[in-house]
């Protein structure tokens, strides 16, 4: 692919190919996890549901000591949504509690108050608790006038007096379900009217606070997937305006999980949302050691509702449906885009697999286009960097990442013979234009995805055809001789080293010994103005350690 150099440092920042939005029919991503939450209005009651469930605190547990005490026995007779219990096993739905963030008082006199967990759980004989598969829990929080943070300042009521309840659970398919199960164990441990539960809740506290979609695949195409991520990742960052939150996890043969929470789907052909979008591919804990027979040694690629930013509010019951489209849409858009068709899903306990029924979505087309224009930008990047004037040092970088599919910084300072600082201020300025990233713990540097990898070797190739690796070598070589020289207060010549080992945050190794500073003219170092300015900006270059002339110049001086 040819590159043409771009006129402005602004080239890699752009915008994307509108997409194409397409109707499919596909297999239907499985409703897992969801939750709701209510305020309900009942602090004129005699017995508000929050300090109903205080008061059963203190009768089936009484002590922090003694938690988590055993609020009901549970009849999967009365609860028709319950599954039946493992056989030797039953229902309880335990009761704990943990510091709140509001309370009354201020100073030494503040007290704080509590919340309450109800949670189902499954106990032998022997009295011990299991989780399973299918979940329920409520949390209940006070909502009185009188609450106040530590700090003295009072607590926002966005809906009202009275206790705000949130229910979180596993398979609903509506928001009836869910709330509907909310009521159920509210009745279950306080013996409370479900009439008057349903008379005190307020109608716009209704909102959503969890919803998942997912599908559950071979194993055999989870680098794809994660693969169809990152560049997703990608896409959004390079359309601009968005908060992205990625989390990656590295092991042998590629990533163990990868995880992106963003907020501007919609430069993809998503609905545009007032709320972030998760999206993440994930397996159970310890899958290694679980049969490939067994569906939990298989990932899932799951996209959920993460969330408002700011003081949004969260989507209303009322939009359950929309939201839970959205998710499926990006669930099976990502899944065709890794080429992961029905054959590939896996069933397990909770969901038919490849025999999931079928459902129309819109399906983002377009999406080559999309890539072809962020790689070409990443490409130009790349092939500026690498042809930088009076300097190897960054090509020699990215040489070393591209050849080692990632390097950490000792490798980078072995192979190159750059200074620690000066390989920390290129790789930082590298991040920022989306040529490389910064993985893991320690860090790791490494191509944004396999395609920018590919396309970054063919353009080193290019840049300098001839070079051998004993030219690098030799390179590294001179640069760790001249550092030497300039260190020696013998030597002679010291500051004369190739330009490449300017230091965009200072050398630490001479910063503090003025008698041994090295000082250029601005055009004789690798920098552009911009980058200079950046430098500043961000830190990599000390502010006394930048001079300008202002005796010619009153406008600078004045």
């Amino acid at each position: 692919m040819s590159i043409d150099m771009p006129s402005t440092p602004d080239a890699t920042i752009g915008t994307l190919p509108d997409p194409r939005l397409e109707d499919r029919v596909g297999p239907e991503p499985a409703a897992h996890g969801a939750g709701v939450q209510a305020v309900f209005n009942d602090e004129s009651r005699d017995l508000p549901v929050y300090s109903a469930v205080h008061q059963l605190w203190y009768d089936v547990v009484g002590d922090r000591e003694n938690e988590p005490g055993i609020a009901a026995v549970v009849d999967v007779d009365d609860l028709p949504w319950l599954e039946a219990p493992t056989p030797g096993r039953e229902w309880v739905v335990k009761l704990s509690s943990s510091r709140w963030k509001a309370g009354t008082g201020t100073g030494d006199d503040y007290s704080a108050y509590y919340k309450y967990d109800l949670t189902f759980r499954e106990r032998d004989e022997d009295g011990d608790l299991y989780k399973t598969g299918q979940a329920c829990s409520l949390r209940v929080l006070p909502q009185f006038a009188d609450l106040n943070y530590q700090d003295g300042s009072d607590l926002t009521l966005q809906y009202g007096e009275g206790s705000l309840v949130k229910c979180q659970t596993t398979w609903a398919d509506s928001t009836e379900e869910v709330e509907g199960r909310m009521i159920d164990v509210l009745e279950l441990v306080l013996d409370v009217d479900r009439g008057r539960l349903l008379a005190d809740r307020d109608a716009d506290s209704r909102r959503l606070t969890k919803v998942e979609a997912h599908h559950r695949f071979d194993i055999g195409w989870k680098r794809q997937v994660v693969e169809t991520i990152d560049q997703t990742r990608e896409l959004i960052a390079y359309g601009g305006m968005s908060e992205i939150d990625a989390h990656q996890k590295r092991q042998r043969e590629g990533y163990l999980e990868s995880l992106l929470d963003a907020d501007r789907w919609h430069l993809l052909g998503y609905p545009r949302t007032s709320y972030d979008i998760e999206l993440k591919c994930y397996q159970a804990a310890g899958w290694t050691e679980i049969p490939r027979e067994d569906p939990a040694h298989h990932p899932k690629l799951e996209a959920s509702f993460a969330g408002t930013d700011g003081d949004a509010a969260l989507p209303h019951v009322d939009e359950w449906n929309e939201v839970l489209q959205t998710l499926r849409e990006i669930v099976s858009s990502h899944l065709e885009w890794s080429g992961v068709g029905r054959e590939e899903l896996i069933a397990d306990d909770y969901q038919p697999g490849p025999a999931s029924p079928e459902y129309q979505y819109t399906h983002p087309g377009g999406r080559r286009e999309q890539l072809r224009e962020r790689y070409e930008a990443v490409g130009t990047e790349i092939h500026r960097e690498a042809l930088k004037a009076n300097t190897q040092a960054v090509y020699d970088i990215l040489r070393v990442v591209a050849t080692e599919s990632g390097a950490s910084y000792d490798t980078l300072e072995e192979r190159t013979g750059l200074a620690r600082s000066t390989i920390r201020y290129h790789v930082s300025r590298l991040q920022e234009t989306g040529v490389v990233e910064k993985v893991s713990n320690p860090v790791l540097v490494v191509f944004p995805s396999l395609a920018v990898l590919d396309e970054a070797e063919e353009i080193l190739r290019r840049v300098y055809p001839d070079d051998q690796v004993d030219d690098m070598m030799d390179r590294a070589e001179e640069r760790r001789e001249r550092r030497e020289a300039r260190d020696d207060p013998s030597s002679v010549g010291g500051d004369q080293e190739e330009t490449d080992d300017v230091d965009g945050a200072g050398d630490d190794d001479r910063a503090d010994k003025d008698d041994r500073n090295t000082w250029r003219y601005f055009s004789e170092t690798i920098l552009e103005p911009h980058q200079l300015s950046n430098a500043l900006e961000k830190g990599y270059l000390e502010p006394d350690h930048v001079r300008v002339r202002v005796d010619p110049y009153e406008w600078i001086d004045g």
